[in-house]
């Protein structure tokens, strides 16, 4: 492998959370013109993988260890596999992602369309009826595979009141499924043209999806969609702690890299961090022929003030005079001017986590 294939190699793991190896044998098997991080093949597929992300960001009760609780996207052409952290997670996103139909409100919940069409030892395959769209979800054995499927059921309050159409109809459509999609997907419709025409930022954002937390320290991700006049617009929010390791500001930087990001252009920034310190931040990317937003909002993550009590100082609003009565050699003037020992010596800034990220600025 060249020298230039092994940065690419590495620079596309930052954006999908690959193993090296994995990179490496997508970026070997690219063509000339091919970008690092390939597109969509289809209109259909980009269309399914904004539909996954907004699930991924909307529909979610559960603290996970990566942001969205994606360890790993894996992009290709006509297809995108998704790492999921935990059976729970998967049941998560089965629920949101799998068609119902609920008699008493008339509505389609989920894709319609969408079924399991493939097993396999540690992941699971889904398409939406008819078309190309696929969407795989790996990271779990097949055990636990079914496990989520049917504790998916549980989530409904009464599950015998639902038509579970993925499950009543594997491999067909339902009648009440393919008038929803007739209502509701006109292509007609001007908001549902709006929609498809910035379907694109959807899709590739999941297909970069692991850049919240390779790097940023992202905590929590969640976020919404909507459509401001002829613009698709994603609402992205972001959760961060202070001084503990780099922000979002890393986030838009790779979105904007030539090599791997996308047509996007920063359109707007608030959040002076040269007056305020940590103030929550917000940045508004555009592409250039203005069909598709994201709105970025970072939020800076801030512990609960401490605060004395209305019967002025005490022992208990006061730890530092529980600490002297405790301890007579701390309150002693000897002890006060005493050399510090080598443990109590603060450590070096290269021992600081906010300095341990070679190749992003801390918070600012």
């Amino acid at each position: 492998m060249s020298a230039q294939h092994h940065d690419v190699s590495l620079l596309r793991r930052l954006y999908t959370g690959e193993t090296v190896q994995q990179a490496r044998r997508a970026v070997d098997g690219l063509q000339n013109s091919q970008s690092p991080i390939p597109g969509a093949a289809s209109p259909a597929q980009q269309l399914l993988e904004a539909r996954v992300l907004v699930g991924l960001l909307e529909f979610r009760n559960l603290y996970t260890r990566f942001p969205l609780g994606i360890t790993a996207v894996q992009p290709q052409p006509d297809v995108i596999t998704l790492g999921i952290e935990s059976e729970e997670r998967a049941v998560e996103i089965l629920f949101n992602l799998l068609p119902s139909y609920a008699p008493a409100h008339k509505e389609v919940q989920g894709v319609p369309g969408l079924r399991i069409t493939r097993r396999h030892r540690t992941a699971i395959e889904l398409q939406v009826l008819g078309e190309s769209a696929r969407l795989r979800l790996t990271g779990l054995p097949s055990t636990l595979w079914r496990s989520a499927e049917e504790r998916t059921l549980s989530n409904w309050i009464d599950p015998d009141s639902m038509d579970l159409c993925w499950r009543s109809s594997p491999r067909a459509w339902t009648i009440t499924e393919r008038e929803h999609h007739a209502r509701w997907e006109d292509p007609d419709d001007h908001y549902v043209q709006v929609t498809e025409r910035g379907a694109w930022l959807g899709s590739g954002l999941l297909r970069r999806a692991a850049l919240l937390h390779t790097v940023a320290n992202t905590f929590l991700a969640d976020g919404y969609r909507g459509a401001a006049f002829d613009v698709a617009r994603l609402v992205l929010r972001s959760s961060h702690a202070r001084e503990q390791g780099p922000g979002p500001h890393n986030i838009v930087a790779a979105l904007l890299d030539p090599v791997c990001g996308l047509p996007l252009v920063l359109k707007r920034f608030r959040g002076d961090t040269d007056e305020n310190y940590g103030r929550d931040q917000q940045f508004v990317l555009e592409d250039v022929g203005k069909t598709a937003m994201l709105d970025l909002r970072a939020t800076v993550e801030r512990p609960p003030a401490l605060r004395p009590s209305s019967g002025g100082p005490s022992s208990a609003a006061c730890p530092a005079r529980d600490l002297r009565a405790a301890c007579p050699r701390a309150s002693s003037p000897a002890s006060a001017t005493s050399t510090p020992r080598k443990s109590e010596v603060p450590s070096s800034p290269a021992n600081c986590p906010s300095t341990q990220w070679g190749h992003a600025r801390p918070w600012v």
